[in-house]
């Protein structure tokens, strides 16, 4: 895992209000962030620009966010990768290729130290 530059990120749930806190909280710190509701939607998305972060949920329609990140790390798509889900699912994300887990609640204070150290703010 790297450090990147550039400030993409891509938020991934199927909860809108998970998405729009998201997306309040990486404006804030003035990210250029889109979402996606699903991990079919957010692969196209992948496959047609580029970003710097990937958050995904785990239980999503369509695609979750373990085949998800399977995906992206078989198509060997340049992101870094954050899961996050409720309860324990740490080993599943980081077996499959993400590089950081969220337990749902997260702490804000939390995502800002990755975001500064992936970010090397």
């Amino acid at each position: 895992m790297e450090c990147v530059s550039g400030r993409r990120i891509l938020i991934v749930d199927d909860k809108e209000i998970v998405r729009s806190l998201l997306l309040d909280f990486f404006s804030f710190y003035d990210y250029e962030t889109e979402t996606a509701k699903n991990g079919g939607e957010a692969l196209e998305m992948l496959k047609e620009n580029r970003f710097s972060l990937l958050i995904t949920d785990l239980d999503m329609p369509e695609m979750d966010g373990i085949e998800l990140i399977r995906n992206v790390r078989n198509l060997a798509i340049p992101v870094i990768i954050i899961g996050m889900s409720l309860g324990h699912k740490e080993s599943a994300f980081l077996n499959v290729g993400a590089d950081y887990f969220l337990s749902k609640p997260f702490s804000f204070r939390y995502l800002k130290s990755i975001l500064n150290f992936v970010f090397r703010e």
